[in-house]
C-alpha cells in the first residue's frame, strides 16, 4: 500500500514494480516513473509553470532538461511511492497527492517505452502529477542534476526560458522528444481542469 495519498484513477500503480509487470506480461528492464510538479500547486497567483531539472555536465545526457524521476526499485512499496522517493532524492520535495498519471496524449502513445543508451534494454515509464508540501525549498542532488527551473507552456515549446530571476533565453533542451509530448500533455489536462472550474 503506497505512503502517498492518490486519485482511485492511479490504483493500479498502488502495486509493486514487479506485480505491476507480472499483471500486464510485459517483459521490460525496469520501470520508471517522473513527477509532473505545477508551480500554481504551491502558488495559486502563478499561470502554471512546470518544474524542470537540469542532468549533470557528468551524468548521461549532460545539461538536458527533464522531469524529477528515475527508477522504481525493488525496496518501492509500490510505483507510486518509487515516484514520491525520486522526487524527494532529485528535488527535496515531499509527494503528498498522486493527482493523476499523464501519458503522450490522446493521440499519442499511452505506455512510454525507451531504451538504454546502447540500445539493449527496454524500459517502460509512468508519469503522475504529484501535489507536493507547500514550503519546501528545492535542494537538487549535485551529482545527479545541476539546476532547474519552472517553465511556461510556451517555453517549453520554444525550448527557452524567456525571462525568469534574471535570466534571460535560457535553452532547456530536453532530454526526449516523448518528455516534450508528456509535458504538453500535463498542461493539456491542466488547462481542461481548469475550464471546468
Amino acid at each position: 500500500m503506497s505512503q502517498v495519498s492518490f486519485e482511485p484513477t492511479v490504483a493500479d500503480f498502488n502495486v509493486s514494480r514487479s506485480a505491476w509487470l507480472a499483471a500486464h506480461r510485459k517483459d521490460f528492464a525496469g520501470v520508471h516513473s517522473s513527477a509532473v510538479i505545477f508551480d500554481s500547486l504551491l502558488h495559486p497567483s502563478s499561470p502554471g509553470r512546470i518544474l524542470l531539472v537540469q542532468r549533470s555536465a557528468t551524468d548521461s545526457m549532460p545539461c538536458k532538461w527533464e522531469l524529477p524521476g528515475g527508477a522504481v526499485d525493488d525496496e518501492d512499496a509500490t510505483i507510486l511511492d518509487g515516484c514520491a522517493r525520486e522526487l524527494k532524492e532529485e528535488t527535496g520535495l515531499t509527494a503528498l497527492h498522486v493527482v493523476r498519471r499523464i501519458t503522450e496524449g490522446p493521440d499519442g502513445e499511452q505506455l512510454t517505452v525507451f531504451t538504454n543508451s546502447r540500445g539493449t534494454k527496454i524500459f517502460c515509464k509512468f508519469v503522475f502529477e504529484v501535489r507536493v508540501s507547500e514550503g519546501e525549498s528545492i535542494v537538487l542532488d549535485p551529482e545527479e542534476h545541476q539546476a532547474w527551473v519552472w517553465a511556461s507552456e510556451d517555453e517549453v515549446m520554444a525550448g527557452k526560458i524567456r525571462d525568469t530571476d534574471g535570466i534571460d533565453g535560457l535553452e532547456i533542451p530536453l532530454t526526449a522528444p516523448h518528455v516534450r509530448r508528456l509535458i504538453m500533455e500535463a498542461f493539456r489536462l491542466r488547462k481542461a481542469d481548469t475550464a471546468q472550474g
